[in-house]
């Protein structure tokens, strides 16, 4: 089954509210007291419940980027993002996959608590930090810093001034990055924020930037 990419039918916020109550209403549907529960059934309420908490995480992980991490940022480089969902995109650990395709596959699509697209695009927005990254790094590269053999300064610093890496949503659920796994991670979320920045603002906006590098 193919699904179009882009932008999802709501902001994601509201499509995680709305994947949220689809869920609830699933479980009540679904559920038997557990002397009457078959082995399989029981063990899709606990499926179905789990995916309820994961989702319910998300909501609060995204409450503190929108109060903290993403006003930290936009005070910094002075750049009022035109639309929060694009850093929530950045920050979408790829540990979320296995809840979005998971929730998927997990239903007939008449039945999925959100629709099959959006849940489609949502467990790919994980990939969406390296490819800003790549845009931020040759952007600073060929068009803000001086020269052409211009060195973009390491970016680890910028991801610890914005808290990026503590803001990653989903994290819990895989093992945490340590040493040079950790550092290029860092990297990554810092050059895709410039480079969503530059996506938004252009090569000016960019360039208000670079006196944190």
């Amino acid at each position: 089954m193919a699904y179009d990419s882009g932008r999802l039918s709501c902001p994601i916020q509201e499509t995680l509210a709305a994947i949220q109550e689809g869920l609830t209403r699933e479980y009540r549907a679904a559920y038997l007291p557990a002397h009457r529960r078959s082995p399989r059934r029981t063990r899709r309420l606990r499926r179905i419940r789990g995916w309820g908490r994961e989702t319910g995480r998300l909501v609060s992980e995204i409450d503190r980027v929108m109060q903290q991490t993403l006003p930290r940022i936009e005070r910094d480089t002075r750049h009022t993002f035109r639309d929060p969902d694009g850093i929530l995109r950045i920050l979408m650990d790829p540990s979320t996959k296995r809840l979005f395709f998971g929730i998927l596959a997990g239903f007939p699509e008449h039945a999925l608590p959100a629709p099959a697209k959006d849940l489609d695009l949502l467990g790919k927005f994980s990939d969406d930090a390296r490819a800003l990254a790549l845009i931020g790094d040759v952007t600073l590269r060929l068009r803000v810093l001086p020269g052409p053999d211009a060195e973009v300064a390491g970016l680890a610093p910028l991801c610890d001034r914005w808290s990026l890496h503590e803001s990653k949503l989903g994290l819990e659920c895989r093992r945490r990055p340590t040493g040079d796994d950790l550092q290029q991670e860092k990297e990554t979320l810092a050059g895709a924020v410039l480079g969503l920045i530059y996506v938004e603002g252009g090569v000016d906006a960019l360039r208000a930037a670079v006196p944190l590098l």
